[in-house]
């Protein structure tokens, strides 16, 4: 749960992020949103398995005190000069990573829906996946998951 390789959620769809100019500031962006403070490396190429389908960012270039990778410059959405033998990989440290304070909220997504705009929603916390439950749950909290994932 603190290594792997880097997928972002954009436009209804999971794709992976080229290792064009990346380097260990790219990388404690991404265990920072993850909610992990402390230090990162980036993994070496072909440490983790390629993915598959779209290739959604290229050449991403963090300063390191980003609090998001969308934070960061990088190219259009889906243009890129990459393969998925080029696919980013991150190691966040868990030995002196500590777990933030969660302001900025957990990453969330849809799961087992008929498409990827509909599901169940699951958050990221301490590592893994899990379900939201509904109580209490109304469409303002449905429209807030939606604004979260990029739809308007």
């Amino acid at each position: 749960s603190f290594e792997g390789r880097v997928e972002v959620y954009h436009d209804g769809k999971w794709g992976t992020i080229c290792d064009d100019q990346w380097d260990d500031r790219d990388a404690e962006v991404v265990c920072r949103q993850l909610g992990l403070s402390g230090p990162a490396t980036l993994a070496s190429e072909g440490d983790y398995a390629a993915g598959q389908g779209f290739i959604l960012l290229d050449d991403v270039a963090c300063v390191g005190t980003e609090l998001s990778l969308l934070d960061c410059p990088h190219s259009n959405w889906g243009q890129h000069d990459c393969s998925h033998a080029e696919d980013v990989g991150v190691r966040c440290s868990p030995e002196s990573n500590t777990v933030m304070d969660g302001s900025l909220g957990p990453p969330v997504r849809l799961v087992d829906g008929e498409s990827t705009k509909e599901g169940r929603v699951e958050v990221f916390l301490n590592g893994q996946w899990g379900s939201v439950c509904d109580d209490g749950w109304t469409d303002r909290d449905a429209a807030v998951v939606c604004r979260q994932l990029g739809f308007r």
